[in-house]
């Protein structure tokens, strides 16, 4: 069918000065195509991740699919749109229920409330809110929740400095995030002030422990990723070819475009790979889901096995923009009443 990441052409030989001041690699040649795999339909390629769910609430609350948990669980959120979720959930794709971990009120004195999607490192669950007082002050609350469910409880409630947070993780006993104008942030689970991660000055949280000095929405690439767990961080430098646009790397893989079609590669620049037939990436902005799956407009292309499977109603598609990280899973439907076929990236085996 197709043919795994490690055929994929080396990036080359000399070195030319990138824009930035920094040495890039110079593709010479270029990096070969894949050969073109045929599409599989999705329920044929990986007939064990592909689910129904049902798309609305008994209270008439729309259900949004957020990302898998593992091969049968699905985060998911629900409300009145998707700006305004109003419960967070569970759903078990082995007996088709929900549970619901929480629900979410807005509180009294709020013009308006806009719960932002929610990250988790399996114990809790942690999101951030942007919301306006009815005093016309800007605040942005962090809340956090244990998986198994409970009430949840106001961690932080910021103004000033801290309105532009961007992307939170757990870690443990901590929360972190990440702020539009650059610099890592942590504060205890229990709450308190937020210090800073010594090294972060520019940076945005990519997954913890990985930042980049590239925001999301920026089109220029990122030149580094850091890793920020221990005491002193370690340096990948990004090393992309000039011609590459909107590059944006996890700990292990990068997408992006390069001559009109969807560019693969190693933050070293390292299998340098443009499958074909997969398209382009509808929302350019952040790396393989898992680190692993490309996600397009008609297609999934798993970089692990080449495998390129396709959804059979491309037109009617949707996307996985609800997640703190690049969502792992993808989910397609008529419409939110008639519920969504659901692929889980976390239930396709590792060599398949």
């Amino acid at each position: 069918m197709a043919v795994a990441t490690a055929v994929a052409a080396v990036l080359a030989t000399g070195t030319v000065m990138a824009a930035n001041g920094r040495q890039a690699a110079a593709p010479s040649p270029a990096a070969r195509p894949l050969p073109r795999a045929v599409a599989v339909p999705l329920e044929r390629a990986w007939p064990q991740a592909v689910v129904t769910m049902p798309g609305m609430r008994a209270d008439g609350l729309f259900r949004f699919p957020v990302t898998a948990l593992d091969a049968t669980r699905i985060l998911v959120v629900a409300g009145p749109g998707m700006a305004t979720i109003r419960a967070i959930e569970v759903y078990d794709t082995t007996t088709r229920t929900f549970r619901e971990i929480t629900g979410i009120s807005v509180p009294p004195g709020m013009r308006t409330y806009r719960p932002q999607p929610p990250a988790l490192d399996g114990p809790n669950l942690a999101w951030h809110v942007n919301a306006v007082r009815k005093d016309g002050t800007q605040v942005r609350e962090i809340w956090t929740v244990p998986l198994a469910g409970g009430p949840p409880r106001l961690v932080a409630a910021m103004t000033g400095e801290h309105l532009r947070i961007e992307r939170i993780a757990l870690d443990g006993d901590r929360i972190i995030w990440s702020e539009r104008t650059g610099g890592v942030w942590w504060m205890p689970i229990a709450g308190g002030a937020p210090t800073r991660f010594p090294g972060s000055d520019g940076l945005h949280l990519v997954a913890w422990p990985w930042a980049s000095d590239v925001a999301d929405g920026e089109d220029r690439n990122p030149t580094r990723l850091v890793n920020l767990a221990i005491g002193r961080p370690s340096t990948k430098d990004v090393v992309a070819p000039l011609d590459v646009l909107r590059l944006r790397c996890g700990p292990s893989w990068c997408q992006g475009v390069r001559g009109g079609r969807t560019y693969l590669q190693r933050p070293d620049g390292g299998g340098a790979a443009e499958p074909q037939g997969l398209g382009l990436v509808p929302k350019l902005g952040d790396y393989p889901a898992l680190d692993r799956f490309v996600v397009t407009g008609r297609a999934v292309y798993d970089v692990r096995t080449g495998t390129l499977a396709a959804s059979d109603r491309p037109g009617i598609w949707w996307g996985n923009e609800w997640s703190a990280e690049p969502a792992a899973i993808v989910y397609w439907g008529e419409s939110l009443r008639d519920g969504y076929r659901v692929l889980n990236l976390a239930a396709v085996p590792p060599a398949q």
